[in-house]
């Protein structure tokens, strides 16, 4: 029951998020004073959080309305999106600072300018590689047009991601799984987290947010049994996400200090409740579509 809990936390908010893919645009213009009604007030929530120590080589960065995530390798940062700007991009480099700054990938998982805003000014910062889908590179430059605003840069890629691609920093390989539908290219990661001597699987669901069109929603659905393949195929035990509103993340942040063992972990949910994250998500899906329908 905790997990299936955990789980129905993880959606709560979800599918209030289900129309973000076509009203994110709106979220560039910093001079709007309140959200619409029908987006989480968080989306718009620039409020710094304090930097978290989630693993012993995972850190949370970010504010409010959107983080991002640092693994720590053998070698140097990779970097799982980059928030919304050059403004957002100060506060990734203050929490990184207990990292060394070494910061050396950055992995973008959609064209949408909450991921990839802050990218280029910490590419040309520390000469990183920009890694991101040759599909969401695309999208970003030439379809989601409010999103590539002055508010978020667009920016080089280094190397396009590929589905079933890995990418290896000194000790650490991340996995990169295409899960197009929340955009064109969304891709999704599946990494190492360490914590007391040990080695779990993690995964990041690249798009939180159900599309609006019917066909993108199937091939979300589509994208959803793709991934969930891959989680149970590494072991998958933990799950991060970019929008911690989205997943009851600023309680985890709050609790995951005081986390002694593993399954003490917020962000821990065994394999089952992966596996009851993964379903509930689905039947979310389920429930968009048949809406659609009618």
């Amino acid at each position: 029951m905790y997990y299936i809990a955990k789980a129905k936390n993880i959606l709560f908010t979800l599918f209030c998020c289900c129309i973000l893919l076509s009203n994110v645009a709106y979220a560039q213009d910093k001079s709007q004073t309140a959200p619409p009604p029908n987006l989480p007030s968080e989306l718009f929530d620039n409020t710094p959080l304090t930097p978290t120590k989630v693993f012993d080589n995972l850190y949370c960065i970010g504010t409010k309305s959107v983080v991002a995530w640092a693994l720590q390798t053998s070698d140097g940062i990779i970097l799982i999106d980059s928030m919304w700007d050059n403004n957002d991009t100060q506060l990734i480099i203050d929490g990184m600072k207990k990292l060394g700054l070494n910061l050396k990938y950055i992995l973008i998982s959609h064209g949408h300018g909450d991921h990839y805003g802050g990218a280029q000014y910490l590419k040309d910062k520390y000469n990183a590689k920009i890694f991101m889908s040759n599909t969401d590179f695309y999208y970003m430059n030439n379809t989601f047009d409010g999103v590539n605003g002055s508010r978020s840069p667009k920016c080089t890629v280094d190397e396009f991601l590929t589905d079933g691609q890995q990418i290896t920093l000194g000790d650490t390989t991340v996995t990169v799984v295409s899960t197009p539908g929340h955009s064109p290219g969304c891709v999704s990661f599946i990494f190492p987290v360490k914590t007391q001597g040990k080695t779990y699987m993690a995964a990041q669901w690249g798009g939180t947010g159900i599309p609006k069109s019917m066909e993108n929603k199937v091939q979300y659905k589509s994208s959803l049994e793709h991934f969930s393949q891959y989680c149970q195929d590494n072991n998958v035990v933990v799950e991060t996400t970019a929008h911690l509103f989205a997943d009851n993340g600023y309680a985890k942040l709050n609790n995951v200090v005081n986390s002694t063992f593993i399954e003490n972990n917020p962000f821990y949910l065994g394999q089952k409740g992966i596996d009851n994250y993964l379903n509930n998500l689905s039947l979310e899906i389920d429930r968009a579509i048949a809406n659609s329908i009618k």
